[in-house]
């Protein structure tokens, strides 16, 4: 029982460990192209009165993606919801932890409508994002933390 509880919190994702990113400590290359389509499959671009941020929104019974999310990227796992009969959970990054992941996105994210919705969105939250936005191609280090 206590081995099918463990189970039951481990990401169900292989973790494959070729080169690692210059973008976010411990974030390999398979992982990016992951992390990048679930962002374009399953991710919204999206801002409330105080802030951007970054939005994942997945059925309630595989809840997985976003743990891996949150262990990569930072953010936060929030739910179960129910609203008009679906279930889910919903991942949220914003503040220091999108903005280190900015550089990721813009030098990754591939042509797609979210691709658009992305540059729009940078464009619009700007002022906000700008402080302490890392290079494109810098690599984060802990001194930048």
């Amino acid at each position: 029982m206590a081995k099918a509880r463990q189970r039951s919190r481990l990401c169900h994702v292989p973790l494959f460990q070729p080169g690692t990113s210059p973008y976010i400590p411990g974030v390999h290359d398979f992982e990016i192209g992951y992390i990048m389509g679930l962002v374009v499959g399953e991710g919204s671009f999206t801002a409330d009165r105080q802030q951007p941020y970054l939005q994942v929104k997945l059925h309630a019974r595989d809840p997985f993606p976003l743990r891996f999310l949150e262990e990569r990227l930072g953010g936060r796992v929030y739910g179960p919801y129910t609203h008009q009969g679906r279930h889910y959970f919903t991942w949220l990054l914003r503040g220091p932890s999108l903005r280190e992941a900015i550089p990721m996105f813009r030098d990754h994210l591939p042509e797609s409508w979210k691709r658009e919705q992305f540059d729009r969105w940078l464009s619009r939250h700007y002022d906000f994002l700008v402080r302490e936005l890392p290079a494109a191609s810098d690599p984060i280090t802990d001194t930048d933390r």
